[in-house]
């Protein structure tokens, strides 16, 4: 998805990626603390755990030897990797250690520098030793790699989000993208359907017969095109609503009037445009529907080819416009009443016709059909 923002899309986007780049972090580094602390704690009670299991089994030895008599070598107590004990009477003074730190005995468990210290009382004297301390190392390295685990995890999922995160924010900024380049694309073309009408009255004006026929016809047709496409601008942006109070008319006549100018237009591209009207009686604004004919009866005389065929039908309360034009490819139709979406470039237009026939359709509930074909033409039914 290639997306080229301008100066404000960029800063919204950016933005909204440092934001959400910023609270995921803050949200990582919560639970990887809490994680870390969590474990750490876990850690650091099983050590004590570990300690105090072979506190015991020394002070039980040693208990052991004196209720039996038996002479002991206290260098040979048995300890797990990692650990080294100390024996010490009641006076604190060591009868046998391999610990050089001074010993807070007030404790019964404490941590200095990278040691970790335990302390049992159950000897209670025997052979001399009053305390049994074990301690064990290379506390911070296991802490230390604990940590560095954390952090690694931490960062892969965080950078796992960052690029989640900065594909989220171009599918939030895609659409607002979109949506100005289309009405970029509506404002030229919009632009170049203006020019026509406004460089034929101004040849008009210019000719020195301008009162002549040719120039009055050509003036009506210009006028009634800058009109329409006012009033279509006009419809879209200011939206207007449903009448609250609808006469019921003959929109055959409202659409024999209309007739007369797509007929004028028509004949300038050498299209035969013929039509069949019975008398229709029609709750609707007449300017509403004077739109959704005159968008679909534009659009067919626009997309048919010099020397086709237009028939208008209004009959058995339905509208039928067809024509034997270019036709819309079949994985187009789902779109063409999109605004500002227009299913071919290779003629003039700006997106919004069908778009207007569709929300008239839909305000007075009139049911709209379409059916094409690539090549062959188009035909729309309206049904009352």
């Amino acid at each position: 998805m290639d997306i080229v923002l301008t100066k404000d899309e960029k800063k919204t986007f950016y933005s909204f990626f440092t934001l959400y780049l910023g609270s995921s972090l803050l949200l990582i580094s919560i639970i990887g603390w809490l994680f870390y602390s969590l474990n750490a704690r876990g850690y650091y009670e099983l050590a004590i755990s570990n300690m105090q299991v072979n506190s015991g089994n020394i002070s039980h030895r040693i208990i052991q030897a004196h209720m039996q008599n038996i002479h002991i070598n206290f260098d040979n107590l048995q300890v797990d990797n990692g650990l080294k004990y100390g024996l010490y009477d009641s006076a604190f003074k060591a009868v046998y250690t391999q610990i050089k730190e001074k010993i807070d005995f007030s404790k019964r468990a404490f941590r200095e520098k990278d040691a970790l210290f335990y302390i049992d009382h159950g000897v209670s004297g025997h052979l001399g030793v009053s305390y049994v301390v074990v301690k064990k190392t290379n506390l911070n390295s296991k802490l230390s790699k604990l940590l560095r685990g954390v952090v690694a995890v931490a960062f892969s999922i965080y950078m796992l989000i960052a690029l989640i995160g900065f594909y989220l924010a171009k599918l939030f900024i895609y659409p607002i993208q979109s949506q100005r380049e289309k009405l970029n694309t509506f404002i030229k073309n919009a632009t170049h359907e203006l020019n026509t009408p406004v460089s034929a009255l101004l040849l008009c004006v210019d000719s020195e017969n301008f009162y002549n026929e040719k120039n009055r016809s050509l003036i009506r047709i210009s006028a009634k095109k800058i009109s329409n496409l006012y009033k279509d601008i006009t419809y879209i942006t200011l939206k207007e609503h449903k009448k609250e109070i609808l006469i019921e008319q003959d929109i055959s006549k409202i659409l024999q009037k209309e007739l007369s100018y797509h007929t004028s237009l028509a004949r300038k591209k050498r299209i035969d445009l013929t039509y069949d009207l019975e008398e229709t009686l029609l709750q609707i604004d007449e300017e509403d529907f004077t739109r959704l004919a005159n968008n679909l009866i534009s659009n067919a005389i626009k997309y048919t080819k010099r020397n086709g065929e237009i028939r208008v039908t209004l009959k058995n309360r339905s509208l039928k416009v067809e024509d034997n034009g270019i036709g819309i490819a079949k994985e187009r139709l789902e779109k063409i009443f999109e605004r500002y979406y227009r299913a071919t470039q290779s003629v003039g237009g700006f997106g919004i016709g069908l778009d207007i026939v569709h929300s008239v359709c839909k305000t007075y509930d009139l049911e709209i059909e379409v059916e094409s074909k690539l090549g062959e033409g188009t035909k729309f039914v309206i049904k009352f």
